[in-house]
Formats: structure tokens, C-alpha cells, sequence
């Protein structure tokens, strides 16, 4: 019977596409495999998603041209969250699966197998294993695509079990060896492992060889694989002793590709004391350890100050997992976080720790995915994108700092970390905890609903305290405002100087980046607007560039005015580079770091940045909202927001929030060791609520008054909301598109149920060279919303131009 495969392509396609699957790769086509495919005249690699026997009426269907995997790379529940990611936020299915795969994962088909000496002489256990072998023994050394089209050729039934899985279990037995020639950037090393049978007899058939005995006892003693290096070094044993005991069949010699090391992706050193949990602490985790040991989905909301030790909690969660045989996956909304963190989860769990994100090298993702694909590392750790980890018989997922909107994807598909975090943890029926000292307003709307467990720390952890708050009016300060402009108070320079003369550390927040967000020519008023976005380019001074931080666009930075001709430049407001030249002028001599996107992507990256600044070689860290959260640093007693009040006036109904979030996660980087903390917030508008909230740290009365805001104006979280932005050259017809997919959606019977906003321009009406106009659609119920986009999307084509996302995060 001619069996077909749905297979996902990293096209934006409503649905996935159905090929025919050719009887020579009957034997390897299964769920989670890549697949070679021919769309048009493209030959691209997709997923399998579902085998099945229903040929499509009315399509000629292509066959597969080639399987690119042994076993599955993407285990059997991710591709039922990438079916549900792709149903609630409508995104293609084949852009979920793109976000979902390493994009560099070699091909497995190319890899050879052999049989061994062992293999050879060895009783097969069933027909398949014996099938297989028999192959190896007759081809000899052999690629995998070749033994597979041996073993389809066969005039036998099929084989029972897929070739991978059989493969994978006669290669533990040591029945076949095998070499993957197409893993990149590792280097090939011998391995050894002892053969199967008494230590004793190992031993005894050594005969007088000390080193050699101790060979025997170092593999037995660890229980697994070694390579030659590690056993000459811990064992004291030589290539000639290892020779030997290869000869006599008492070790199996094996090749494989020598793991990477990850000491670059993390930073910090040296065992970490242990200590005893606070009561709150204790009670914590042994709640977590009941929810995880009893195997049922749980979500919690792990809400604590800064400083509390919440970390420490989800840690010792994540040991309950392991210890109970379950894995852990821990999501930081940043790769700036992931250093830190990683050298403690590595301290705790060794070879356990698997780090997952963009910043790895292309070896070291597939070497990590591989690691946690096989079982060999069960704790996660990683941005957004580590939720895909396939780790099996996860036990608990944690959402570090889960309000920030780092865990939404701004690109497709639009999903958000955070929100598919409770939706894999409910499917594996494993515990979901998210962590937070200022929690979103979404979540702590569904705690009060009881969709969340709430969990409450009530004291900074050690000898800390929360930080004193300074507030300073710039209206008396810097009474002629200039936009953009960073002022240094009076107040500001005198913590600062007297922190410097203790020897403390600073970190100043400035979340702007670049020298300045404009260069204007005073004579004739030339801005250098980005012609594709329409807005001012970026001053970068360091590079003398001007950039759009929106397309990328770049120039240099002129001498003289390109319209006028005249040399009257001035760099207007100030980012980053800006306020690091300032502080230089101001105190000179005094070692700086700055951390910022620019920063983050040079050689080293924010690990080796945070690492100096953690060592105490630079004194003050100035940067943007990378440096608000996450870190320890116990030597830092003053923070300071040089303008608190930046996002207050950005077109956003999140702004405030943010504003808040951002000034107590800034504030909790002081005063974490022995050293009383200060925080400084400099603003134009003292008496906002949200600054006035973070200042006497008045959480409840901030989320009452955010709230009250929410409710009146049909905002989350008393309302569901999605944004459709169409995207497009010519305005006109941007405007247009979006105005017949209005009246779609105002002529649906459904209609009455939503609040539509628009069509209008969006806040950034003109982006890399495209028109942008949005419409907002808002409803208590999420059904009805689903139910309109579906049928108004069915009318018209997933292009690439029309964006729909659902919970959006930002809605410039």
C-alpha cells in the first residue's frame, strides 16, 4: 500500500504539504524526520508531521526525495506544539517548525555503520536485528542511505521497528560501530568502553599490567564511555596499554566526535557554599517537589523582591525533577542572563547542563540538541527558543523574569515563551513556574483567577536589603529640557563620587544605545532620516556610522552637511556611547564596561563583559535594559535610571508597566551583598504613579491603579487582544487592504462580540521602506476572535506582508 507524508516547509503555507513515500525510504519515514522535497522548482528540507495512507484528490503528489534523519529530531509532543503554535497564533506551520529545529543540524543519512567483532559473532533477539546484520556483514563498512536501500530491497515483510531505533540499540550493545562524517567543527577522538562481562575477568585477563588494571577500574568505576585522553590522564594508562586491552577483547575502541566545551558561554568560578533555606524558601520548594512528584500538571507563580533568592528555589526545584527521573528546562528572557546562570547550573548538575540559544556556534547547537535529543543532558537552560529542547519526560519548566517581553518573538511565527511554557507543561503533565519580582499584569490576573498557584518569598536572601530610593525632579535640575538629553544631578554626582572613593561598584541605565538618536545640522535642519523608515538614523560614534536601527541601513558620519555644506553638526540626545563618554570626562581614570546590543556582539560576547565587571576589573557598568535584571553582583551599592521616564510616552498601553518593571528591576541590582544599596531615579514627572510606585516600593498600589486604567480603556488583561498590520509600498493600497479586511471582518457574524481599532497608521507608519498601517481587534473572548480570523483568513493568502499576532507585546 503506497503510504503519503504531511510535511511542513519553511514556506509561509496555511497548512502543510503531502508528498508520496517512495518504497526504498518506507523504512526510515516516520514523524520528526526532515525530508528532502521538491516545491516548484525549490528543493527545501521540511518535517514530517504525519504518515498516513489517504491520497489527496485533484493534486499530482511528488514523492520525497530523500530522508534526511535516522530517528526522529523532533520527538512526538513537539510536534503536537508546534500543531497547537501554529493554530492559536495562525502562523504557517512550516515557519513554527523553522523556529523549532536548528537550522544547521546535519544530515544523519550520510553517517557509516559497520558491524563489530562482537556484532559479527552475536545471536540476534529477533528477525529485525538479525536482517540488519546480516547486511552489515555483507556490505562491510557501509553509509546508512546504502543499508537502507539493502534492507528495502529485501523480498522480506518490513522491518518492525525503524532503522534509527535499531540501529541506536545495537550500537549501545556494541553490536555495530558507527562514524558520523558530517557533524562540523568537533574533532574525532578514539573512545573506549569496557566489553560486556565481570570486572573480575577484565582483570584477570590483564594479567600483571598496573596500568592496564587500572584502566579496567577507572571505565568500571564511571559506567561509560572514555576517551583516550581522559583514560591516560585519570587512569595513567597508554595508547599502547589501551592497544593492548583492544587486543585482548576486554575494551571496545570506538570513534567519536569530542565534545565543545561551553566555558566561553558562561562566566564565574569557584564552587558555590551551600547554604540553609529560609522557612519561606523551604516551604516553597517543598511544595514545587510535591507538585513535581506527583507527576500532574501544576502552574505556579513564584513571586518574590529582588534579591530574594528565587533562583535558588527553582534550582533546587529542578534537582526534585532529576532526582525523580524527570527533566528541567530553564527559560532566561535574554542570552545576556545565560552566562551567569549557566556556571551555577553547571556547578549543580555537571554533564547534566544543556545550554541552547542563537549565540552558539553551529557545532555547538547540534551538539547540545544531540545531547539532549539522546537523554544525555536533562536540564535545559536558554532563551526563549530552549522551550523546543527535546528533552523527554520533562518534570518542570521555569519562566525566569516571566513578564519581560524578550519571551515574545517579534517575528514569525509570533508566539510567546512564556504562554507555550503552560501549554507544554500541561501537556506533559509536568510543573510550570513562573518567576517574577514584578509579575505582568497578565499573570497576576490569572493567580486572582486561580489559572496560577501563587507562591510568595517575603525577605531578601543573606544579608541584603532592598536599596534606599532617590528621587530627582529634573524640572529644577534641568529646567531647559532638550530631548533626548541625559543630565547628571547634583545629587547623582555626589552618590556617585562617594561610591567610587569606597570602592563599590555603579551601574547607570540608559536604555537608549548608540552616541545620540540624531545628528542635526543647526544651519538648515538636515536629520539624516533612514529614506526606507522615515526616522532619524543613530549616531554611532565609535564607528563614526549613522545606522537605522530599524533596517540596518548605514552611512558615515559627515563632516560637513550633505545639504548645506556647512559644519554646524550636533549630535541630539545621547544613548549608551553618550553617557559613557560624559562619565569618562567626569571621573576620569575609572574603568568602564558598557553592555548593550553593540556590545553584546563582540568577541566574547555579554559573558566575558559580565565576567570582568563581576572580577571587579571595571568599577561601573553602564548599559540598557540587558543590565536591569538577572544579575548578582554584591559589590554594586548604587544604581541609577539617568531618565525613568523614557518609555512613559511611547504609543503603547504597556509603557507604564514597562516603566515600572524596568525601575524595580534596576533598583534590585543594589545592595545584593553586605553593603546597603541606593537607587537613583532622575525624572521629569516625579508624581507618576509608576515612578512613585517604585520608588516606596508600593507594588499593590501600582497594579490598582495600572488595573483601573486596563479595565476602562478593554485593555489585557480584561480583554483579548490582536493586531493585523499590513505591510506595504505604496500607502494607498496599504491602506486599502487593510480596510476590505476590516469590512471582512466587521461583516462576520461574530462581529458583535469585538471592538475594532482602525485601520490606522501605526506609530512607525513607514519601516524598511514599507507603509504600515494596523487595525486592533479586542474581545473577552478568545473563541470568537479565533473563529473571525480563521474564516477571514481562509479568504485571503498567508502573505508575507499581511502580520497577524495574537497577544502582541508592543504595538509600534
Amino acid at each position: 500500500m503506497t503510504s503519503y507524508a504531511e510535511i511542513a516547509v519553511p514556506l509561509p503555507l496555511a497548512a502543510p504539504l503531502t508528498y508520496e513515500i517512495p518504497p526504498g525510504l518506507a523504512l526510515l519515514a516516520q514523524p520528526g524526520v526532515r525530508a528532502k522535497v521538491r516545491v516548484g522548482k525549490r528543493r527545501l528540507t521540511g518535517l514530517v508531521l504525519a504518515i498516513h495512507d489517504r491520497r489527496p484528490e485533484g493534486f499530482e503528489i511528488r514523492p520525497i526525495e530523500e530522508i534526511v534523519d535516522l530517528e526522529p529530531v523532533v520527538p512526538v509532543d513537539l510536534l503536537e506544539l508546534a500543531r497547537f503554535t501554529a493554530d492559536y497564533y495562525l502562523a504557517p506551520i512550516g515557519e513554527v517548525v523553522r523556529a523549532m529545529v536548528p537550522g544547521d543540524l546535519p544530515s544523519q543519512g550520510n553517517r557509516r555503520v559497520w558491524a563489530t567483532d562482537a556484532g559479527a559473532f552475536a545471536t540476534p533477539r529477533n528477525p529485525d536485528e538479525e536482517r540488519l546484520l546480516e547486511a552489515l556483514r555483507e556490505l562491510g563498512r557501509a553509509s546508512v542511505a546504502d543499508l537502507v536501500e539493502r534492507l528495502g530491497a529485501s523480498s522480506e515483510p518490513p522491518l518492525e521497528r525503524p532503522v534509527g531505533r535499531l540501529i541506536a540499540d545495537l550500537q549501545e550493545r556494541g553490536w555495530i560501530a558507527s562514524e558520523d562524517r558530517t557533524a562540523r567543527g568537533g574533532r574525532y577522538v578514539s573512545a573506549f568502553e569496557l566489553a560486556p562481562g565481570p570486572k573480575e575477568a577484565h582483570l584477570a585477563a590483564c594479567g600483571r599490567s598496573a596500568p592496564g588494571k587500572a584502566a579496567i577500574e577507572y571505565l568500571a568505576a564511571i559506567g561509560r564511555p572514555a576517551t583516550g585522553a581522559e583514560i591516560s590522564a585519570l587512569a595513567e594508562a597508554s595508547p599502547a596499554v589501551l592497544k593492548r586491552l583492544t587486543d585482548l577483547g576486554i575494551v571496545r575502541k570506538f570513534t567519536q566526535v569530542e565534545r565543545l566545551g561551553l566555558d566561553r558561554h558562561m562566566f564565574g568560578a569557584g564552587e558555590t557554599a551551600s547554604f540553609e533555606l529560609r522557612p519561606d524558601q523551604a516551604e516553597t520548594v517543598a511544595t514545587l517537589q510535591t507538585a513535581i512528584d506527583g507527576g500532574s500538571f501544576a502552574p505556579f507563580l513564584l513571586v518574590g523582591m529582588t534579591g530574594a533568592g528565587k533562583t535558588e528555589v527553582y534550582l533546587r526545584a529542578a534537582e526534585a525533577a532529576l532526582a525523580a527521573g524527570k527533566s528541567a528546562i530553564l527559560l532566561v528572557p535574554e542570552i545576556a542572563l545565560v552566562p551567569a546562570l549557566a556556571r551555577a547550573v553547571e556547578q549543580r548538575f555537571g554533564a547534566d547542563l544543556a545550554i541552547l540559544h542563537s549565540g552558539l556556534g553551529s557545532s555547538e547547537r547540534h551538539q547540545e540538541w544531540e545531547r539532549v535529543r539522546r537523554g544525555e543532558a536533562r536540564v535545559v537552560l536558554g532563551p526563549r527558543s530552549a522551550l523546543f529542547a527535546p528533552v523527554a519526560n520533562l518534570g518542570l519548566i521555569v519562566v525566569d523574569e516571566e513578564q519581560d517581553p524578550a519571551y515574545k518573538q517579534e517575528s514569525a511565527p509570533r508566539y510567546h515563551g512564556r504562554d507555550l511554557a503552560l501549554v507544554r507543561a500541561r501537556a506533559a503533565g509536568a510543573v510550570a513556574l513562573l518567576v517574577s519580582a514584578t509579575p505582568s499584569l497578565e499573570s497576576r490576573y490569572n493567580a486572582e483567577q486561580g489559572k496560577l498557584t501563587p507562591l510568595k518569598l517575603t525577605a531578601r536572601a543573606g544579608q541584603g536589603s532592598l536599596p534606599e530610593g532617590i528621587l530627582v525632579d529634573l524640572r529644577t535640575e534641568a529646567p531647559r529640557r532638550v530631548p533626548g538629553e541625559i543630565h547628571f544631578s547634583e545629587r547623582l554626582k555626589t552618590e556617585i563620587a562617594e561610591t567610587l572613593e569606597r570602592g563599590e561598584q555603579i551601574i547607570l541605565l540608559r536604555n537608549r544605545r548608540g552616541y545620540s538618536p540624531m545628528l542635526l545640522c543647526r544651519a538648515c535642519g538636515e536629520d539624516f532620516r533612514c529614506d526606507d523608515c522615515g526616522l532619524p538614523r543613530t549616531l554611532h560614534m565609535r564607528d563614526r556610522e549613522l545606522v537605522c536601527h530599524y533596517c540596518g541601513s548605514m552611512r558615515p558620519m559627515p563632516a560637513l552637511c550633505p545639504i548645506c555644506g556647512e559644519a554646524a553638526l550636533e549630535p541630539i540626545g545621547a544613548g549608551t556611547e553618550r553617557v559613557e563618554e560624559m562619565f569618562a570626562e567626569m571621573y576620569p581614570g575609572i574603568e568602564l564596561a558598557v553592555l548593550d546590543r553593540d556590545t553584546a556582539r563582540r568577541p566574547g560576547g555579554p559573558a566575558a563583559l559580565l565576567e570582568r565587571f563581576s572580577r571587579g576589573d571595571s568599577q561601573v557598568l553602564i548599559g540598557t535594559q540587558m543590565v536591569s535584571k538577572g544579575h548578582h553582583f554584591p559589590n554594586v551599592s548604587l544604581t541609577a535610571v539617568l531618565a525613568a521616564d523614557s518609555y512613559l510616552g511611547f504609543p503603547d498601553f504597556r509603557a507604564v508597566e514597562r516603566t515600572y518593571n524596568l525601575l524595580v528591576q534596576l533598583a534590585g541590582r543594589a545592595g545584593r551583598g553586605d553593603r546597603p544599596g541606593k537607587v537613583i531615579y532622575q525624572t521629569y514627572h516625579p508624581e507618576h504613579y509608576a515612578i512613585q510606585a517604585a520608588l516606596h516600593g508600593d507594588d499593590e498600589g501600582f497594579v490598582r491603579e495600572e488595573l483601573r486604567f486596563r479595565r476602562a480603556f478593554h485593555y489585557p488583561p480584561f480583554s483579548r487582544l490582536v493586531q493585523i498590520l499590513v505591510e506595504d509600498k505604496n500607502r494607498d493600497r496599504c491602506h486599502d487592504r487593510l480596510a476590505e479586511f476590516s469590512n471582512r471582518v466587521s461583516a462576520h457574524p461574530k462581529a458583535r462580540s469585538i471592538r475594532m481599532t482602525g485601520p490606522a497608521p501605526a506609530p512607525f507608519e513607514r519601516l524598511r521602506g514599507e507603509w504600515r498601517f494596523q487595525l486592533l481587534l479586542r474581545s473577552a473572548s478568545l473563541r470568537d476572535l479565533h473563529a473571525i480570523l480563521h474564516d477571514v483568513l481562509g479568504q485571503v493568502s498567508f502573505a508575507g506582508d499581511l502580520i497577524v499576532d495574537v497577544d502582541p507585546q508592543q504595538l509600534l
